[in-house]
């Protein structure tokens, strides 16, 4: 895999190292639950991490159940809530589209003796969740503003769309590519909200585009948002002289990086956070010592990170080939499609700075 595609960790690998800790048999009477924010392709591959586990568990449908409401509820988020509990279910775990609204149900959840985790979105501090799988929100959101760096180098202004601005993922991906290009040229616009509707982050992508006939670049926060931006350039002709840098792989966001319409995408590894959500909870169920679980799946201080991997034209075909090898499924296809030669290529700081030295090694020895 060339260097400048961030590290990817094989998802074959994942699940046959993914601890069992006494989990030879799964308990008939086990139930797990896992409740994402929305209908979106994003949250159908969390299903899919979900169903494998399952399956992987030999636990029937019926126990393990994935439900999303049809657009971000925080209503509806609280009353699945209460409706698993009363069905006194094991475990669920959530993606709290407001995570200080979600935490009193999440409250009531564990007092009831059912095991609490967040994924996604991280929780409130000192919540009652057990332990967050998912993405380390601010780096992520760093690693996306490093890229904005190297696509525009002469800065200029960056549009930033995203769905919420209660939701830590939110807020945190936000703070993360603020301090990224802070010190920069480039001038980020004031985030606008759609409220994770995605015909309302296109018009506001229009809307922003019209209001900045000088717009260099535009960031999308959340899965959606990328597909909105690039759409918006597309329709307004305005295909590589905006720079759009996105969130997650979906088939959108495939099809406009081999159009051009988006330079990079910062990947979340969601079917890993759903298939760990259901194997936690199973260990956590059948084992005494919740440390111990949680240190055999790698968390640290509360955290279970998936990861990220940076997607550009110049990488996207590795990363096919990649999935493919691993049996992880998507629709796309970047079959009879090849980058152009010019494509942008995406490096890591350490590496860039890495190269850097080298160049300049290789310069000095030159010169004597």
């Amino acid at each position: 895999m060339k260097r400048y595609l961030v590290v990817l960790i094989t998802i074959a690998m994942l699940i046959s190292m993914v601890p069992v800790l006494g989990l030879a048999g799964a308990q008939d009477d086990m139930t797990i639950v896992v409740i994402g924010k929305s209908v979106h392709p994003y949250w159908s591959n969390v299903e899919l991490g979900v169903k494998a586990a399952g399956e992987a568990l030999g636990l029937p449908e019926d126990q393990v159940i994935f439900f999303v409401p049809p657009r971000e509820d925080v209503a509806a988020q609280i009353q699945a809530m209460e409706t698993y509990i009363a069905a006194g279910v094991t475990g669920i775990a959530i993606a709290p589209s407001d995570p200080a609204a979600l935490e009193p149900v999440m409250a009531r959840a564990a007092e009831a003796g059912i095991w609490v985790t967040t994924l996604d979105t991280p929780p409130v501090e000192d919540s009652v969740s057990t332990v967050y799988i998912g993405t380390d929100n601010f780096t992520a959101g760093t690693i996306a503003g490093e890229a904005m760096l190297q696509l525009l180098p002469d800065g200029g202004k960056v549009g930033i769309g995203r769905g919420s601005d209660t939701a830590l993922n939110a807020l945190q991906r936000t703070d993360g590519f603020l301090a990224a290009i802070e010190g920069s040229n480039i001038e980020a616009l004031e985030p606008v909200n759609d409220r994770e509707d995605f015909g309302t982050a296109l018009q506001l992508a229009n809307s922003v585009i019209s209001a900045n006939p000088d717009l260099a670049g535009a960031f999308g926060v959340y899965a959606y948002n990328g597909p909105a931006w690039a759409t918006a350039v597309t329709e307004a002709d305005m295909v590589g002289d905006i720079k759009v840098v996105a969130f997650d792989a979906t088939t959108d966001h495939i099809n406009f990086i081999m159009s051009g319409a988006i330079q990079a995408t910062v990947a979340q590894r969601e079917y890993d956070m759903g298939y760990q959500s259901v194997m936690v909870i199973a260990a956590l169920a059948q084992n005494e010592d919740t440390e111990a679980v949680l240190a055999e799946f790698g968390a640290v201080e509360g955290v279970i990170d998936t990861g990220v991997d940076v997607l550009t034209p110049a990488n996207v075909k590795d990363y096919e080939a990649g999935l493919d090898e691993k049996g992880v499924p998507h629709e796309w296809t970047t079959a009879d499609w090849e980058p152009a030669e010019d494509a942008f290529e995406f490096v890591m700081p350490e590496e860039e700075e890495a190269a850097e030295m080298e160049e300049a090694v290789a310069t000095e020895e030159a010169a004597e």
